[in-house]
């Protein structure tokens, strides 16, 4: 192996390694989700067939040698290659909905995240909370709802803890409508738009505030109700970013076989 090759891998390894340690990390946090798995999974095995590249290699041409072996090979290829090309897809949809502004809202709706145990805001929650502020103090004539029930694990329902955190910032509580019964996304929207039309409230856009890699699928079902959803995108917290964008992709993609 050449002084290039070798440099070569040791930078390809020194990059899988810092990639699988963002998935790591999270563990640490007590995140635990289907993209923290898959991310450990995908870079432990990228990591794996280029620390023993030459092995493969080899094991690859015993493969190719042989007739059945090199069919089902190439068929596990192409499905891995479909698959990639599907994962940069749903991606490019994500991100277009995260940067998809809003332009004359008539109402903002905050999804709710994990309230801690203490009452507080969890951190993707808080950054939501801030991303609401700073978009209700912007436009002062938007009414916001804070959407959010309470899971067995959290104090107080997650729309009473955004509209407290959003009335001590400033924000005037008869500008802040609670609906504290969601537990899913489609909840979060359905649920909200009951509350609008109980109080006679006619909803045209949505600008709808969560992390960037939610944006794609609630605007989804926000599109369901006859609404025009745009984004106000909290920021998410960058050791979290990649395990909840690949756990993105696994919940829009029951969304599309299950319909939910």
């Amino acid at each position: 192996m050449t002084a290039f090759k070798k440099a070569m891998k040791i930078a390809l390894i020194a990059l899988e390694l810092l990639m699988l340690l963002t998935f790591v990390f999270p563990l640490f946090r007590n995140v635990s989700n289907v993209g923290v798995l898959f991310g450990l999974f995908m870079f432990s095995a990228l990591l794996a067939v280029t620390f023993f590249w030459q092995r493969v290699k080899n094991l690859v041409k015993k493969i190719m040698a042989h007739r059945a072996l090199k069919i089902i090979f190439l068929s596990l290829c192409g499905i891995f290659g479909i698959l990639v090309i599907y994962a940069f897809v749903l991606s490019a949809l994500m991100l277009k909905s995260a940067l998809t502004s809003p332009e004359n809202p008539d109402v903002v709706i905050v999804l709710g995240c994990k309230v801690q145990k203490s009452g507080n805001p969890s951190l993707m929650l808080s950054k939501r909370i801030d991303a609401a502020y700073e978009f209700l103090s912007d436009n002062p004539d938007v009414i916001c709802i804070v959407s959010g029930g309470q899971g067995f694990d959290e104090p107080t329902s997650e729309a009473e803890a955004m509209k407290a955190c959003l009335a001590e910032k400033g924000i005037a509580e008869d500008r802040i409508l609670t609906e504290d019964k969601s537990e899913s996304t489609r909840e979060n929207i359905e649920n909200s738009l009951a509350l609008l039309k109980e109080k006679n409230i006619e909803v045209a856009e949505a600008a709808i505030v969560t992390d960037g890699f939610h944006q794609f699928r609630a605007a989804l079902i926000a599109e369901e109700f006859d609404l025009i959803p745009t984004a106000v995108s909290a920021e998410t917290p960058p050791w979290l970013a990649a395990a909840y964008w690949i756990r993105e992709w696994f919940a829009l993609s029951h969304r599309f076989v299950f319909g939910s």
